[in-house]
């Protein structure tokens, strides 16, 4: 086994000749064409300034054909911002992903002449000495998925036994005992990488069928992966990973029809949209440095966006049990039965909460891509320097969806639970 490896130029001409899937492949046939139309929509329209959004868009727009200039522009000038404007701050997962939405745009030259790839290589270096020094990374390790999947796509320099060190141990998919889908899928896709620049390691191949299984467990009876949002990477990781299970093992066709499905109500923030689209469209990630950069002019679209109402709560009420627990230092456990209108949020819950009792229900949010999530209640802070962070629950199972997305329903139970990842 080599220790570590450089690619050279002529190395990245042989990778972008390989097959991009070994696999079965599911995607939208042309009677379902029209059916991805909303995520489109939702991912060319936004006006969301979030760091994560921009790359992860020109990655998914990758893979339509119809070209939105004027969208692709502004979300490409955001990344160039990103890179430019917060290169020491930006996290070593948000690098990975603006390098590869750079990758996607045709905007390779950038990356070369401000060596970016080297500043990755630098970023992800820190997270293996924390990893090292306190037994965890500096962020998560769905970002060192995304490290190793840029460097590897982009030629970047790495060590092979490392990657095994870091993608070995089956603990580290998992945050509050329960396996991250989204990790392992982005772990698969790097390693997959790995292996076809790097063939004949037999520890990488073992890892991957490990995940592999681990995702294949997730799969519910109507075919979702670990949950809706999870699942279109899990799609990604399981197209490029056939060898590893049998036909029987997943319907991909029932996966792909639920996920169809649920375009309208899961898939309206462009975040879930882009994170979805590229599986839809039958390909993945490792895609991203395949094909062209030339198009037909015909194929630029700069459609308006199409705005829909929202609807309007009723007027019913509906009783609901919430709950805050302090789940590490067990130092609050406090519970209120509370009625709000039928077709409610968590939001909605936990607002009314804290008008009822402020010391035990008062909380604070902070905006993300994926909306507001909560960053303390009751005055304890979750912290990232404790790797402590708010769960919400209903019926005492994880939700997929945030305060502001998850609507309540009769007698459920809620919580807010201070947990570890």
């Amino acid at each position: 086994m080599r220790v570590s490896q450089w690619l050279a130029p002529v190395g990245f001409l042989l990778f972008s000749l390989f097959p991009a899937h070994l696999c079965k492949i599911c995607e939208v046939n042309s009677k379902q064409k029209d059916m991805l139309a909303p995520l489109i929509n939702t991912m060319v329209n936004s006006n969301e300034l979030y760091p994560s959004i921009a790359p992860q868009i020109l990655m998914a727009l990758k893979f339509v054909k119809q070209h939105y200039s004027k969208a692709e522009t502004t979300f490409l000038n955001q990344v160039k911002l990103n890179i430019m404007q917060c290169d020491g701050a930006i996290s070593s997962g948000q690098f990975a992903l603006d390098l590869l939405a750079l990758t996607a745009a045709c905007q390779t030259c950038i990356i070369k002449d401000y060596e970016l790839v080297k500043k990755l290589e630098q970023k992800f270096q820190a997270e293996v000495d924390n990893i090292d020094k306190h037994g965890h990374p500096l962020t998560t390790y769905y970002q060192l998925g995304l490290d190793v999947l840029a460097l590897c796509l982009l030629n970047g320099t790495y060590s092979t036994s490392k990657i095994v060190d870091l993608f070995s141990v089956e603990q580290k998919y998992s945050y509050d005992n329960q396996f991250s889908v989204d990790t392992g899928a982005l772990a698969v896709l790097a390693l997959t990488c790995v292996d076809r620049k790097n063939p004949g390691v037999e520890e990488i191949r073992n890892i991957t069928e490990m995940l592999v299984r681990m995702i294949l467990k997730e799969i519910k009876p109507d075919g979702t992966i670990g949950n809706i949002y999870s699942t279109g990477q899990a799609m990604q990781a399981l197209f490029v990973t056939s060898k590893y299970y049998k036909e029987e093992d997943w319907n991909c066709t029932k996966t792909l029809k639920t996920v169809l499905n649920h375009i309208p109500q899961a898939f309206h923030k462009p975040i879930a949209a882009s994170q979805v689209l590229p599986a839809l469209q039958g390909k993945t990630y490792l895609d991203l440095t395949q094909g062209s950069c030339q198009f037909n002019p015909d194929d630029i679209n700069n459609s308006n966006p199409t705005i829909t109402e929202s609807t309007p709560q009723s007027h019913e009420n509906i009783s609901v049990k919430y709950q805050v627990v302090d789940f590490i230092n067990k130092h609050l456990q406090e519970s209120i039965d509370i009625s709000v209108p039928k077709g409610s949020l968590f939001l909605d819950v936990m607002e009314k909460a804290e008008e009822q009792n402020q010391t035990a229900f008062r909380f604070t949010t902070k905006s993300s891509e994926w909306g507001p999530y909560v960053t303390s209640v009751a005055g304890i802070e979750a912290s990232s320097k404790d790797r402590t962070y708010w769960k919400l629950l209903n019926n005492g199972q994880p939700l997929s969806q945030g305060v502001a997305e998850f609507v309540v329903s009769e007698g459920d139970k809620l919580e807010v639970r201070l947990s570890n990842y």
